[in-house]
């Protein structure tokens, strides 16, 4: 039995959809409502974290590209299919979309995500902003992701993932 239909819910799936302008402000306070989101969704706290993690990554990344137009934030959650998705759409010029793709493609050359997150660390000058969000979403959220783009000259980024995410073991330590 689903956590929806323990609570006497249908276990269809739950959607949260936010459209919006949003300046650098918000994106903390969107990780902190996805969070809240999730938890009455009844996800566990660990799941709800990462979701949470993987939303604001994708936010961070979205709100400088998209050059003060509208970000589109999109979160599925269906309990009877046992996944978690999400996206965020937002405008972005084709050079921007191809270096996307194919930064998520080189990415996926490295089947282990852990490898390619502690790579991705190791590049990225600790200087520079960006670089790491799909990283993380990929190792520490336990989630796969896509680029795509839409008719309209849009860019979607999608997460998607397990409802619960698989336990998983590090070097010192675990998580699970």
């Amino acid at each position: 039995m689903t956590p929806a239909e323990v609570r006497g819910r249908p276990s269809a799936p739950i959607q949260l959809f936010v459209r919006m302008n949003p300046p650098w402000v918000f994106i903390d306070e969107i990780r902190r409502f996805v969070e809240s989101f999730c938890s009455c969704a009844a996800l566990g706290p660990d799941r709800e974290a990462q979701i949470a993690l993987a939303v604001h990554e994708l936010m961070q990344n979205a709100v400088p590209h998209a050059r003060g137009q509208e970000v589109e934030l999109d979160l599925e959650v269906d309990p009877s299919a046992g996944r978690v998705k999400v996206s965020v759409t937002n405008e972005c010029p084709e050079e921007e979309y191809v270096a996307l793709r194919d930064r998520v493609e080189a990415m996926y050359r490295e089947r282990d995500a852990l490898r390619d997150y502690l790579r991705t660390m190791k590049e990225q000058p600790t200087t520079a902003r960006g670089g790491l969000g799909l990283a993380r979403v990929r190792f520490e959220a336990q989630m796969d992701i896509r680029v795509r783009r839409t008719a309209a000259a849009r860019i979607v980024v999608e997460a998607e993932g397990p409802l619960r995410a698989p336990s998983f073991s590090t070097a010192g330590g675990s998580h699970g």
